[in-house]
């Protein structure tokens, strides 16, 4: 590996592009002082990746660009370029030609190339890894190194004798490893943090488990229920439907049925006009009287039409308040119950029809009988003319015919009389009329409000229908959510219970124990026996943490056989608590400082390890010679130390 060439540009005070090519026969660069001897080697430093500004003797990076003078402007890139010759293959790549180029932009951007292909400066140090080039190395050496190495200054020596015996790269292989392994111990501590954190929340987990899967449950026989109940209401409304259906057409027949029977009769009554109009031609006055009745005639006919009309309306307004009840299904009952309501209009105007119908039965049964009186009357006018006839035969009988025709005319005067009386009564009968008329119409207003009201009680319910529908997305997408969360907390709980059943992160020798059948197995571990609210959790850890992989044990017996176990398989060491030795432990009354909790509030254990947990995180014991815990540790050896501390940990 030889240098071929240096390129340097904007670099410092070298402002236009410079080259300097390093063939055979060059040993060196002379000069005078100024002239930028100093400068090439720092362009050297820089571009093999030196960061330290202060080795390149500026104050910062955009000091490594031209900053300009009197008669040049300032650069605005600074750039330098190495070119190797790798013929011997001592750099680890294919190129026989390797360039190396730094560039650094006044706006703060800079970028590494190699072969003219950006890379990283990693990628550099790697290059130049175990081949005596480097920013630090002693192949780039200036005045102060010189005396550094005579000094012997931090080991400058010893540093030289290792990058000429190339195991500079090992030992920066092993500090990198170091690196790893440290970074990766820390990921096993929090790992381990994380594992003690996960396992105090599986009961909450389980419990929202739990009740998730009864909320599915109870969803499942909800929605069973309501398509029962959507079932029996479908069935129900079709039901009212058939039977509105066929009471509508029953109504519709007798609809037509009485058209006809009035077409019927007001056919009879225009033949029997026209058969009375040559009749009434010889009596006028009489003429008037009967055109008065047929007139109070056609009054009663447009009352009856009226009504009729009326119960056209009403039954129209029965079949929208039936095409209301299809479309507010919601509001079935209290549409049911207008719709009878208005059956019941419908029948009290049937009854008011048929009397209507009556009374043109009985102004039919006057007209007759004026029409018999009529004839009687005619009859007497012929009797007249008879008696005028005869008035020239006998003055006697002219007398008597006039006496007769007296008769006759106080019999129409009397007839003209009744007349009168029974076109008065027709006059109250028509007020009565119109003031039945006035209440229908008042009722009529009285169904139009409360049809307005119902439209806008449908118009509330399709609201009502839209916000619940609106809730109902909500709660889908609430739902959604819920289900999202559950499932990630399923993946949660299933890799916390494999971590758990494969121990991880514990010490070999617990998990050789824990799987041991010839040992008791379920002897649990300290931090299994205690559960710490969530507020507290980190204090009583730092408290207990150096005691949470201790087994807890009933006696020395069984701490023993574990410890022989461990011993006969070479498991390393594990440690234990013995429950005899703390069963009659008491803890002292002390001061408890202002606006602190003890820590026996703040965890829950089971009765049996209460006094161990007492020890544990309890106040200062006042008999200093009773032993309170042990700790039973399996060397390689096999041999058992006890250590007597009497004071709990703090």
């Amino acid at each position: 590996m030889r240098l071929k060439s240096l390129e340097i540009k904007g670099f410092k005070s070298f402002a236009d592009k410079t080259i300097v090519s390093f063939d055979e026969g060059i040993t060196g660069i002379i000069g005078p002082n100024g002239c930028g001897k100093s400068n090439i080697i720092d362009s050297i430093r820089w571009v093999i990746g030196e960061q330290k500004i202060s080795a390149l003797r500026s104050e910062n990076l955009e000091a490594l660009v031209f900053n300009g003078s009197k008669t040049r402007s300032a650069s605005g890139l600074a750039e330098v370029t190495l070119t190797f010759e790798n013929t011997r293959n001592l750099l680890p790549t294919e190129f026989s030609t390797v360039t190396v180029t730094r560039r650094f932009y006044k706006n703060g951007e800079s970028e590494y190339r190699l072969n003219d292909v950006q890379c990283r400066l990693k990628d550099i140090h790697n290059l130049f890894l175990d081949t005596g080039v480097s920013n630090d190395s002693y192949a780039i050496i200036e005045l102060g190194m010189v005396d550094d190495i005579i000094k012997d200054k931090e080991n400058s020596r010893r540093r030289m004798l290792e990058q000429a015996a190339g195991i500079t790269i090992y030992k920066t292989r092993k500090k990198e490893a170091k690196n790893k392994l440290d970074a990766t111990e820390q990921d096993l501590n929090r790992i381990e943090d994380l594992l003690f954190e996960i396992n105090n929340q599986l009961k909450t987990l389980e419990n929202q488990a739990k009740k998730a899967e009864k909320y599915y449950e109870i969803k499942k026989d909800y929605k069973e229920i309501s398509v029962e109940l959507a079932k029996a209401a479908l069935e129900g409304f079709n039901i009212t439907y058939k039977e509105l259906n066929e009471q509508q057409e029953t109504e519709t027949d007798k609809k037509v049925q009485l058209e006809a029977e009035i077409a019927t009769e007001e056919a009879a009554i225009e033949q029997e006009k026209v058969g009375f109009i040559e009749k009434e031609r010889a009596l006028q006055s009489q003429q008037h009287e009967f055109n008065d009745l047929v007139q109070a005639l056609r009054t009663k006919e447009n009352e009856k039409n009226l009504a009729t009309q009326k119960l056209q309306y009403l039954r129209e307004k029965e079949t929208s308040l039936k095409e209301f009840l299809d479309r507010a299904e919601g509001q079935l009952k209290t549409i049911g119950d207008s719709i009878e309501y208005t059956q019941m209009q419908v029948g009290e105007e049937d009854a008011k029809l048929a009397e209507l119908a009556d009374k043109v039965e009985s102004v039919k049964m006057e007209v007759e009988d004026k029409r018999r009186n009529y004839d009687e009357k005619r009859g007497g006018v012929d009797t007249l003319r008879a008696q005028y006839q005869q008035i020239q035969r006998s003055q006697f009988d002219a007398e008597k015919k006039v006496a007769v025709a007296d008769t006759s005319i106080q019999n129409l005067q009397r007839a003209q009389v009744q007349l009168t009386e029974e076109q008065q009564n027709r006059e109250y009968q028509l007020r009565q009329l119109e003031t039945e008329l006035k209440d229908k119409e008042e009722a009529l207003d009285t169904k139009r409000i409360d049809l307005q009201q119902l439209q806008e009680q449908h118009e509330r319910t399709k609201e009502q229908i839209l916000e619940t529908q609106s809730a109902l997305e909500i709660l889908r997408n609430k739902l959604a959510e819920e289900n999202r969360k559950l499932d990630s907390k399923r993946n949660e709980h299933d890799l916390l219970k494999s971590l758990i059943d494969s121990m991880e992160g514990y010490p070999e020798s617990v998990k050789f124990l824990h799987n041991n059948p010839n040992w008791n197995h379920h002897a649990p571990i300290l931090s299994d026996i205690i559960y710490v609210k969530e507020e507290y959790r980190a204090a009583v850890e730092n408290v207990l943490e150096p005691y949470l992989n201790y087994y807890v044990v009933n006696d020395m017996q069984e701490g023993l056989q574990a410890v022989h176990l461990l011993d006969a398989n070479q498991k390393g060491k594990a440690n234990f608590f013995m429950l005899d030795r703390v069963n009659n432990f008491q803890a002292s009354e002390t001061h408890q400082p202002f606006d602190t909790i003890k820590a026996m509030d703040v965890i829950e254990v089971d009765e049996k390890y209460r006094n161990l947990a007492q020890y544990l995180l309890g106040q200062s014991c006042e008999e200093p010679g009773e032993v309170a815990r042990r700790d039973c540790r399996a060397g390689s050896s096999g041999d058992v130390t006890e250590s007597g501390d009497t004071e709990p940990p703090q």
